[in-house]
């Protein structure tokens, strides 16, 4: 079982926000027992008239008759009602954990995710909170039925007869023994088979993911077999806790007839000897039913709630997470649009090691990128282009102080108003399983006017809008899962398409343009320039552009160049002079474009942006 100083503040959090309803629930499985414990007591009576001369007292039985036919009503409107106050909370439960679970997930950064796969992710949000629910509903209820049960159930028969309740007591002893040993070995196999089923579900997501690939590569044989182990291990371990059930189970259901069996023959014995009537005799196998029945409940119950406190222990891990810039105050929205006209986006002596790396990934690099200006970053494949990026935008945690936006440091922002100001195309663009005009404007408004002159706006701009009219349906063609159905082009302008529906201060392509031929590339970088131009209403779409690549075509219209490699700029400056300085430039737009660097570069690529 997790452990209890861990798991239990937890579990209290959700139980004070329903305290009411689970008072009352309380209220009424007391009333349901003392209503069962009550109803014996009438049959005793009842049978005890049965022996005697009837003709004296007939409106007697019918009196108890009609008590027990009342009570038996009472109970079954009271039960019900119970259920109502234990199990709607238990579903509000479920609902309000996996909505904190999806917030704390939307919350955490790019390094959870690089540690904990999807499937594992989705198995908590799916598997182990449906055992919480039953914590919750099920368990919780069964838990103060067993409880209240055990407490009056002994005392009426204790009442009836001392003798007969210790020899009855004996049994359940030996059983709970036995019931404790098996549970040891229950919860052992609870968690291995929660583990294994995250396991599995992570494998799936990936191997669906790339099924491509495994296709591709002819793997999968291999695929089949890892699936096979990690669902072997699945069933070894369900198995076994149906084995323990099994052996615990048939116990408890048995422990009925063997207490009705000792209750005979002892009670048999009382009833000769005249010191017990016939009448308590039935009164107490009753109660005998009455006791069995929660000690076989018993079984069920500290099987859910070993299960729970698994699937809750496994839930705490993610909502333990640590996400300490979350609880930054956002900025008044005024000044939230004003950081980065106040003097760009800085970069002082930045230097970034991953957690479990063993060298710096980027060492002391420095620049800046003030409003109106496009801002180049050249740098081979694995040079620390994409690390430089998602520290920028705080995909990634940079040192303090070491990244500024405007007149505050960037680890002092909220993310919302990071987000606000810089907006990122990655290499690596993320379609969802909808069509392509809901992929590109779920950002905006519900449908109105406006949202269908800016999707018109941003097809024209990433050079979609001809591709799109020869879709079968158009803006309404399904992308598939992924974006499946595209090309690596197509996704990645829809991507380009996405970022540009609303107004942002910094925009940053990260190698967007690597899946798209030379004139569309040209395209779409005069287009992306021409964001910076304001409207009629002297405002542009975006204030300043970062583009990445590794490929030079891209950095020729760009005011400034910084040229990366492994992690350090060992050049800078502008096309011009780059492609006639030897070095890493020069060397890449040889190789880039098959011919010697020219003595004077043409003047449309010199072109500067206004």
């Amino acid at each position: 079982m997790p452990p209890a100083d861990r798991t239990l503040p937890l579990l209290l959090h959700y139980l004070r926000q329903h305290w009411l309803s689970y008072s009352l629930g309380v209220v009424a499985i007391i009333c349901t027992n003392w209503i069962a414990v009550s109803i014996p007591h009438y049959i005793q009576v009842s049978i005890d008239l049965l022996g005697e001369n009837l003709s004296n007292q007939p409106q007697r039985l019918t009196d108890n008759l009609l008590i027990m036919l009342a009570l038996a009503v009472s109970m079954i409107v009271v039960r019900t009602l119970s259920r109502i106050l234990f199990f709607n909370p238990g579903r509000a439960i479920e609902c309000q954990i996996k909505n904190d679970m999806f917030h704390k997930l939307m919350a955490l950064q790019k390094d959870y995710y690089d540690k904990n796969p999807s499937g594992g992710i989705i198995s908590k949000v799916n598997n182990d909170i449906m055992g919480i629910r039953m914590i919750y509903g099920f368990a919780m209820m069964q838990a103060f039925n067993i409880a209240t049960m055990l407490s009056l159930t002994p005392l009426k028969m204790w009442q009836l007869s001392p003798k007969l309740t210790l020899y009855c007591i004996l049994p359940i002893i030996v059983v709970f023994a036995i019931v404790r040993l098996g549970m040891r070995v229950l919860v052992r196999n609870m968690r291995a088979r929660m583990q294994a089923l995250q396991r599995l579900s992570a494998f799936s997501a990936a191997s669906l993911s790339g099924i491509d690939v495994i296709k591709s590569y002819e793997m999968p044989p291999w695929a089949l077999g890892r699936f096979g182990v990690e669902s072997e291990e699945m069933v070894t371990r369900a198995l076994r806790i149906s084995w323990v059930r099994s052996f615990m189970m048939p116990i408890l259901s048995n422990l009925e007839h063997l207490l009705k069996l000792l209750i005979l023959l002892v009670g048999g014995m009382l009833v000769i000897q005249e010191n017990l009537s016939l009448g308590q005799l039935t009164a107490f196998i009753t109660y005998a039913v009455l006791l069995t029945m929660p000690l076989m409940a018993l079984g069920w119950v500290t099987t859910m709630i070993q299960q729970g406190l698994v699937g809750l222990e496994s839930v705490r891990t993610v909502l333990a997470e640590k996400t300490p810039l979350s609880a930054t105050p956002d900025l008044p929205e005024v000044e939230s649009r004003a950081l980065f006209s106040k003097g760009g986006l800085t970069v002082q002596n930045l230097s970034y090691r991953f957690p479990d790396g063993s060298s710096d990934v980027l060492q002391a690099v420095s620049f800046s990128i003030q409003p109106g200006q496009v801002i180049g970053i050249l740098g081979r494949i694995g040079s620390g282009k994409s690390t430089l990026v998602n520290c920028l935008n705080r995909y990634l945690v940079p040192p303090p102080g070491s990244v500024k936006l405007g007149d505050r440091k960037l680890d002092e922002l909220s993310f919302s108003d990071v987000r606000r100001s810089i907006r990122t195309v990655t290499q690596e663009p993320f379609l969802f399983s909808d069509t392509v005009r809901e992929n590109i404007r779920f950002t905006l408004p519900e449908a109105d006017g406006s949202s269908e002159k800016t999707l018109v706006r941003v097809l024209h701009t990433a050079a979609l809008k001809e591709e799109v009219q020869r879709f079968p349906k158009q803006t309404e063609t399904l992308v598939g899962e992924k974006g499946i159905m595209l090309s690596g082009g197509q996704k990645q302008r829809i991507s380009l398409a996405r970022a540009i529906t609303e107004p942002c201060d910094l925009l940053i392509l990260d190698n967007v343009l690597s899946a798209v031929d030379y004139e569309t590339e040209r395209f779409l970088l005069r287009e992306v320039h021409q964001l910076l131009r304001p409207d009629a209403d002297g405002k542009a779409l975006v204030q300043a552009l970062l583009i990445v690549s590794h490929r030079v075509t891209s950095m020729e219209r760009a005011d400034h160049i910084l040229v990366l490699d492994e992690g350090r700029i060992v050049d800078q400056g502008t096309h011009a002079e780059l492609v006639r300085r030897p070095g890493d430039y020069q060397q890449m737009w040889r190789l880039q474009n098959g011919s010697p660097a020219p003595e004077t570069p043409q003047a449309s690529q010199l072109a500067p942006v206004v």
